[in-house]
């Protein structure tokens, strides 16, 4: 009877916590979402306009690297903080709080470093063969993999800590601002439009991000836990944070295996160009569905540690509304004025609409969906996200080679669709079930 009562209550205030203001949070992360995706736009598109084709085909292939290493730098702590932080705080066990930050700060910092030396001497050595230096920018870039992992981290630290708005203010907005400015300085000063220029100006972004983010976090951590004397699970951490490393890693795979696998099919510059405008476009979505993941995982993780059923089926049901509505109007939008969107690139961006279709196609099913493997890992069945997960990267990387040969762009973002919408969509069926017996053997 207590028990019942307890749950009720839980549930009202649910539902004052959804529907009473607090949702605006959700809003909010779309907004700045939103706002980010503008401001980088806008970044892509004076980049564009403004470097060689060469150059641009350079910093766009310097970018889907720096973004598949920093997924590898953060070991999965960076998803697994989500689930970790708040379930030690609503225990108020900061030891254990206290012992993961400094271990996962450490090892993030250690890893990258390490992921830095080995990329340099591997491209540094293939350039010197080759006395070729198109590629530099990747070095450039990749110099700077330590500080971004550190911000990945620090901004999911932030979110578990109940600042979700703030970090996204500094991620989302804050970074690409700092980015749109520092290149727009370089023409001031009439510096020349370099992909390496540009990837200095994108480090020195993510710099200021870091000061930032890391002032944030140490004022919304509770004091509790900076006085409280760290304890280390550090075999645990790691073996709960693998599966998230590899579901990111794999995802982000699949997300810039278009680029880099045109870049070696093909001698033209302007098919990479096209595709990775394209693809910043038509994945809008999924950047959408992570930010406003922030306000929803947290509270998933609370719930689900509280074996509250009543409490989860709403909160998910309202995450499905606001990302449906979302999506819906996305997708439309790409569909009705893509051709005009991709022409404030420049004339020659408009022959990939029809990449842009496919590619916003299976991002709409990623965005929906992008709680699945959340839910999965919660009810520790990292096996079936890790199998699932696989299938679609082998998938991927088959269905982009072979028909990025035979169609181009156009093949690529069809692997992205098929890979992506197979993916979630497996997944949700997956996590329906099992949480469906997770609720009845936990009562």
């Amino acid at each position: 009877m207590t028990r019942l009562f307890r749950q009720r209550i839980t549930l009202n205030r649910t539902l004052d916590y959804l529907l009473h203001g607090h949702s605006l949070r959700a809003l909010s992360l779309s907004l700045l979402a939103i706002g980010n995706f503008f401001l980088l736009y806008i970044s892509s598109i004076a980049l564009a306009r403004k470097l060689s084709v060469s150059d641009f085909d350079d910093y766009s292939v310097a970018l889907s690297m720096v973004t598949v290493l920093s997924t590898l730098s953060t070991l999965g702590l960076e998803k697994y903080v989500l689930r970790c932080l708040p379930v030690y705080q609503e225990r108020e066990d900061w030891s254990h709080a206290h012992g993961f930050w400094r271990f996962s700060l450490r090892t993030i910092i250690l890893v990258s470093l390490g992921l830095v030396f080995l990329l340099s001497l591997t491209l540094s050595s293939t350039l010197t063969g080759q006395q070729d230096d198109s590629h530099l920018a990747v070095i450039v870039l990749t110099s700077f993999l330590p500080v971004i992992a550190v911000v990945l981290f620090l901004v999911e630290v932030a979110t578990a800590n109940g600042a979700q708005i703030q970090a996204v203010v500094i991620y989302r907005f804050m970074m690409p601002a700092n980015f749109f400015v520092l290149i727009h300085l370089i023409g001031l000063f009439e510096v020349p439009y370099t992909a390496i220029g540009v990837a200095i100006a994108f480090g020195l972004a993510w710099m200021l991000a870091l000061i930032a983010i890391f002032h944030l976090v140490r004022n919304s951590i509770p004091a509790k836990l900076w006085h409280a004397k760290p304890t280390y699970l550090s075999g645990k951490w790691l073996r709960r944070g693998m599966p998230f490393l590899f579901n990111s890693w794999m995802l982000s795979v699949i997300a810039s295996s278009g680029v880099i696998i045109l870049e070696l099919l093909f001698t033209s510059k302007s098919v990479v160009g096209i595709y990775a405008i394209a693809a910043q476009t038509g994945t809008f979505i999924v950047l959408l569905a992570n930010t406003t993941n922030r306000f929803y995982i947290p509270l998933m993780s609370i719930y689900m540690e509280r074996r509250d059923q009543r409490a989860m089926r709403h909160l998910s049901k309202h995450r499905l509304v606001v990302l449906g509505s979302l999506t819906v109007l996305f997708f439309a939008g790409v569909v009705i004025f893509g051709r005009e969107i991709l022409s404030w690139f420049g004339d020659d961006f408009r022959d990939g609409y029809e990449v842009l279709c496919l590619l916003a196609a299976g991002a709409s099913v990623n965005a929906l969906f992008s709680d699945s493997p959340y839910v999965l890992q919660f009810i520790k069945r990292e096996r079936e996200v890790f199998i699932t997960t696989a299938i679609a990267l082998l998938l991927n990387l088959m269905l982009t080679m072979l028909m990025g040969f035979w169609y181009q762009g156009v093949g690529a973002a069809l692997g992205y669709a098929l890979s992506m919408s197979l993916l979630f969509l497996t997944q949700r069926l997956l996590a329906a079930y099992h949480l469906k017996h997770y609720w009845l053997t936990r009562g």
